[in-house]
Order: structure tokens, then sequence, then C-alpha cells
């Protein structure tokens, strides 16, 4: 199937959803890249990188993108695998005589492969308070925690997120390579893939574009920016930031038939599950995490920084990818993109549902005619064109492709409710009133009507 119509259409359903999702949801700054079979289909900005100096945000706004650095850890470790520099089950003390404790010898135990897929058993963050504070701990401190015992688990024993496993693999990558982990993934990673605005640390391209990041959205508070913060030797775990053009090349990079980085073997490699989380809704592979919707599994990985949220997550099967970035610590990076992913899902298997029937007429007027938001009492309504019908849904909704109803054109400024649940308006007429411009101003589904909104 040739997936170009299908995505152009979504992406434009995309475009108003998040538009609309940053005015309801409160979200101060949001960008969003989308990018398919080599090529970036869609990139753009919302809202505002920094509030009080209202500067939009766009495509080139940088974002601090948190635990998406442990993927390019990940990414470099496996080229060093490749190269034959470090063996996946080989001891992390192999590579780092340091990493030894007396007080809990079985932290020598640990391998590479165990860091990369959370299955170490030490502990999540160290002994540090750096996610209150903002002060990440230097390597110094890192080899102290170590030596006096890091471990909550045995290695094996249990699946344990740790920030603290893709610190040590960072220092790894310094060890084999002689070169700073800051200086070598630059030299692996952001270089080929010619990212302009992506470093693990605060550089000054990065500074010259980055959002502010912003706290909670709070009933009686204003939002307020965070500090510009560094992480230090916990830097590849955490330091990256990026924006959504630069990482429409990651993405890339990570699909089938782009070798800029890896092998096909090794993605692949990278992408067969090693541990299986029983009673949650994703597993774990080396470095992504892995999850099904709609019967369909994606890969990716999520980032959360003080002020920062962010998400990227690849159909390989489809050769696609979608990356959201937010500057708010309650920016749901995470159930935007799956929002997005199941739009395009749904648009996909659906497609042809949209096109006009042999027997139905086909709209004379251009469908965008119709398109916007919608307001009563009742809450807001998008319409917007899909194929050669309309689809209506509710805008506020984590996912609303869940809820399109298909309107299908019937006489002059009219369609027909072709789906939905019974206790709706299935089957009935949607009329629309213009003013003296030719612009959609009410839209009526049966008796009921709703005012359009400018956002």
């Amino acid at each position: 199937m040739n997936l170009t119509p299908p995505l152009e259409n979504t992406i434009k359903l995309i475009d108003r959803w998040l538009s609309y999702k940053v005015y309801a949801d409160r979200i101060p700054g949001l960008s969003i890249g989308i990018v398919h079979q080599g090529n970036v289909l869609f990139t753009r900005g919302y809202g505002y990188a920094n509030i009080e100096q209202k500067i939009p945000a766009s495509d080139t706004t940088t974002y601090r993108i948190a635990s998406i650095s442990k993927i390019f850890t990940t990414l470099t470790i496996m080229q060093l695998f490749e190269q034959g520099k470090i063996q996946l089950d080989e001891r992390v003390q192999t590579y780092l005589p340091w990493c030894t404790s007396e007080k809990q010898p079985e932290i020598g135990q640990i391998t590479i492969r165990q860091l990369l897929t959370h299955t170490s058993g030490i502990n999540r963050d160290g002994d540090t308070p750096h996610w209150n504070d903002y002060h990440f701990p230097a390597i110094e401190h890192i080899q102290q925690h170590v030596a006096e015992g890091a471990m909550t688990y045995t290695p094996a024993e249990y699946w344990k997120y740790s920030n603290m496993g893709f610190t040590l693999l960072g220092a790894v990558i310094q060890a084999v390579t002689g070169v700073s982990y800051e200086a070598y993934v630059t030299q692996a990673i952001v270089k080929p893939l010619g990212m302009q605005h992506t470093a693990p640390t605060v550089t000054a391209e990065v500074a010259a574009q980055l959002a502010s990041g912003y706290s909670l959205d709070l009933p009686d508070q204003e939002r307020t920016p965070f500090p510009t913060i560094e992480t230090y030797a916990m830097a590849s775990a955490t330091g990256f930031s990026s924006n959504a053009m630069d990482l429409c090349q990651f993405m890339l990079a990570q699909l089938n038939g782009d070798t800029r980085l890896l092998k096909e073997e090794t993605k692949r490699e990278m992408r067969r599950i090693q541990w299986i989380r029983e009673g949650f809704s994703s597993d774990w592979c080396i470095g992504y995490e892995t999850w099904t919707m709609n019967n369909r599994r994606y890969y990716g990985h999520g980032g959360s920084f003080q002020g920062y949220r962010s998400r990227f997550a690849l159909d390989v099967d489809r050769d696609l990818g979608v990356a959201i970035l937010t500057n708010a610590m309650d920016g749901a990076a995470t159930t935007l993109t799956d929002g997005a992913l199941q739009m395009i899902d749904t648009v996909i298997n659906s497609f042809d549902e949209y096109a006009t029937l042999e027997e139905m007429p086909k709209a004379p007027e251009p469908l965008e005619r119709y398109a916007g938001c919608y307001r009563s009492v009742w809450g807001d309504v998008e319409i917007a064109p899909l194929n050669e019908s309309l689809v209506s849904y509710n805008p506020r909704a984590a996912s609303p492709s869940k809820d399109f109803h298909l309107l299908r054109y019937k006489q002059k400024d009219q369609f027909t409710v072709i789906n939905g649940d019974s206790f709706g308006m299935i089957g009935e007429t949607v009329r629309f009133e213009f003013d003296a411009e030719g612009i959609a101003t009410r839209v009526w589904v049966g008796p009921d009507y709703s005012d359009r909104v400018k956002l």
C-alpha cells in the first residue's frame, strides 16, 4: 500500500490536534517531527519556547531530551560492538576496573548487556538528590558510590530502570575510546547525522535555541522556568538536548535501509526483546522500550527532565518515526506521541472508507472551507477533511482517532453522520452556516449547534 496519501491526510489532522492540545492543555511549547521512508514529512512548533518573551516554538527550538540520551549511548556502544572493541556479555569490570565493591561483590558480575537492558540490579539514581537540587554528580562521586555498594538486586534478578547503569556505560565509552564521552558521541553519532543543535552538554549552539523549561501547571501558581542544568557524569543517561529537525535524522538513521550509524543486523539485534515485563504495558530491548498498540509494535524512548518531556517512537515495519518535545514538567509527550501514532494507524487502515462512494455525490466545494474548531456548552468538536470526506472528533481526547465520526457529503453544505455510537447522531444531518465572506461560522448536528472559535 502506498502510505503517502493517508500520511499526508493524517499529518493535517495531527497538526490541528496538537495546536488544540497546546491551547487546551496549557502546554507552554511543543515541537514535532515525523519521518517516513528516508524523508522528513513534517516538522512544526506550537506555543512558546519562552512564555515571558513570547518567543514562538519552532522545529529548530531545542529541548532537554533527557533519557533519550540513552539511545545515543546505546548506538555508540553498538558501534563499538561492531568494531570488536566491546563485547555485550563481557563484564563491565573488564572495561572499568573500579567497578567493584567489597561490600557488594556481585557488582563485578554486571555485564554491558545488563546495563543496556536495565537488568543489572544497580540502583536508579545513585545517592545524590540531583533531580531536586539540580547538582548532578561528578565521576569521582559515582566511583565512590559504586565502591560503597550501588546494588538493589543481583544481576538479572529483576528489571529495574537505572540512570546509574547508563552513567557507567558513558564511562565505558570513555575508557574504551580514550576520549571523553561527550566528544566521542558527538563524533560518532551527532556529526554523521548533521545534527546542528544536538549535544550531551548545553553548548552555545544548544543554548541559543533552548526553550525555557517550565514547572507544573498548578491552580494557584504561575509556571516558573528552571535554571540551565548540567548533568556532568550522568550525561550518557540524561544530558542531551535536541530539536525536532535533528531528531528526524536521528530516527531515520535507526530505520531500515539507513546505515549511517549501524549495520542492519545490529539494528535488528537492538530491537530483539531482552526482558518481558509481566503485567506492564511495555517490554525492553537493547536500549529501546517496546510496546504495542492496535497489534502494531513500536520501539522508542521517552525523556523527562526538569521542565521538559519528550518521546520518540519508531514503527519499523512502516518505516515511520514520530518525535514530540515539550517544555513543561507536565507536557504529556508520551500520551501525545501515542495519540499521533494511533491516528496514523487508524487513517491508514480506514483510508478508503473516507473516499467518495460511487453511488454518492462528491462535495463540489473544497472541504477545507468546513474545517475548524466548533464550540457549544457541551464542549469543542474539531472538523477536518480526510480523503474525500470530513471527520469530526473530540480534540481534547488523548487518542481522538478512537472516536472519529465520518461525515459523508449529502448536498450543498450538508453532510451525513455515517458512523459512531448509536446513542449519538449517527445517520443525521450535519449542516454548516457561513458568513458574508464565506467563512463557516456554525455547524448544526441534528437540532444542536456549535459555533466556530478561533484558538
